[in-house]
């Protein structure tokens, strides 16, 4: 068995939301947290007050640093603040995932400044909260014993936020940088979200410390506890907070695993070159929109980034009124943000959400010049019929591109153009 986290970004993430949030899950690791930021030395610039509360009537932790004086020695640069934590008393794993999250904030902020890594001069990080919030976090990330983590789609915010270089917009340029491959959608609510230290908290743990996939879906497993952690905002219509799930798994198991059982089914089967993966399939019923609003909808949905495939067809339903039965596929990590779609762009109330399972032959996009102009070809590693037990011969098959053959007008003249274009692309093996 192993010990999955999964986040739920409720309100969004900031260091302190994290801190009090994995605190509430695992409240042994308070006295551990406090011994590490008293080795790293922080202590003797900050006071730490773990508070319980409420936010929109749940009952939440807040995870308060206060400064002990009114001016503090500055941390200001990347590498006094690495200095000051490599001559620290830290537990050397501990020390190292600090570190680790550190240089993630300073290598966003050299790329957004266009400067030496060494010469980042950091502004609201640098403050003595901040880098308490960044070896909190260490601290329960080392001492938790979580093997693997997952989170939902992050709400980036909206507006203008106040820094040292004046008013910019969400996200601010920093937390935008690290933000890049993770999940995140527009809630509707104003303001920052996510700050530079929650960014990196969930950089670290979803693309370097993790062998998983970024997924918004929690894996199966039997749920062990949760805590929350609460921002000092608070929002509109919604807590602001950072919920946790821990989960046991089977130690086969990961946040984009089938059952144990279905996968070595699945995988036991299969004697040809292709991948295995999961996507999202989102099901409804429309019987209220017309024909013509219906196609506008499902043509925003599918041009979303996330998105592989939009089908629909008609059917029949109470009453005997027509309806439509739509099916839109996406990535797991997409499925908050394309759900939210569906229910924008339609009028239904109402979705069937489920994780499945595909084979994907092999396949590889070309670019053909004719006589006639470019054109693009996908071409296949597609498998044979097994002509004896245990052998199986595989070929290349190709096809145009639908869009470019749209150019040609008549049946035939599509088919014998298509037909030379994948004579010339065998031939020649492009």
């Amino acid at each position: 068995m192993k010990n999955h986290l999964h986040f739920d970004p409720v309100g969004g993430v900031a260091g302190d939301m994290f801190a009090a949030a994995m605190l509430d899950t695992f409240p042994k690791l308070l006295t551990p947290c406090l011994d590490d930021l008293r080795a790293s030395g922080v202590l003797e610039h900050v006071d730490i007050n773990l508070e319980s509360g409420k936010s929109q009537s749940l009952a939440v932790q807040r995870f308060n640093v206060e400064l002990k004086s009114e001016s503090p020695p500055a941390t200001s640069h990347y590498k006094d603040i690495v200095a000051m934590l490599a001559n620290s008393q830290l537990d050397q794993g501990v020390l190292s995932c600090a570190l680790a999250l550190f240089h993630l904030l300073g290598t966003a902020e050299s790329r957004v400044h266009g400067v030496a890594l060494d010469d980042v001069h950091f502004h609201e990080v640098a403050d003595w909260d901040s880098v308490a919030d960044v070896v909190a976090a260490a601290s329960l990330i080392e001492r938790c014993g979580v093997d693997t983590w997952s989170c939902g789609a992050l709400p980036v915010g909206s507006g203008l936020v106040k820094t040292q270089h004046g008013l910019l917009p969400v996200p601010a340029p920093a937390t935008l940088e690290l933000l890049k491959g993770l999940p995140s959608w527009d809630d509707g609510q104003p303001g920052e979200r996510v700050t530079p230290t929650g960014a990196a908290i969930m950089s670290y743990l979803l693309k370097t410390n993790s062998t998983d996939s970024i997924v918004s879906a929690r894996p199966a497993g039997r749920v062990c506890a949760s805590g929350m952690g609460a921002g000092k905002r608070s929002l509109v219509n919604k807590p602001n907070v950072l919920r946790c799930t821990l989960i046991e798994c089977d130690e086969s198991a990961t946040a984009t695993d089938l059952d144990q059982a279905t996968t070595a089914l699945l995988l036991g089967t299969a004697d040809f070159e292709h991948q295995v993966d999961q996507v999202a399939q989102l099901s409804f019923a429309i019987d209220d929109m017309s024909p013509e609003e219906l196609a506008v909808a499902l043509q925003f949905i599918r041009q979303s980034d996330g998105v592989f495939d939009v089908s629909h067809q008609v059917s029949f339903g109470k009453k005997g009124r027509m309806m439509f039965d739509v099916t839109v596929l996406c990535a797991t990590n997409f499925e908050p943000v394309i759900s939210r779609q569906c229910f924008t762009e339609t009028s239904t109330l109402g979705l069937r959400v489920q994780c499945i399972t595909r084979r994907v032959l092999q396949r590889e996009q070309l670019s053909v010049v004719d006589k006639v102009g470019e054109a693009g070809i996908k071409q296949v590693l597609r498998p044979l019929p097994i002509e004896q037990p245990g052998v199986v011969q595989d070929q290349h098959t190709t096809k145009i591109e639908s869009n470019d053959l749209r150019r040609m007008p008549g049946l035939y003249a599509r088919r014998q153009r298509a037909l030379e274009l994948s004579t010339k692309v065998i031939n020649t093996d492009v």
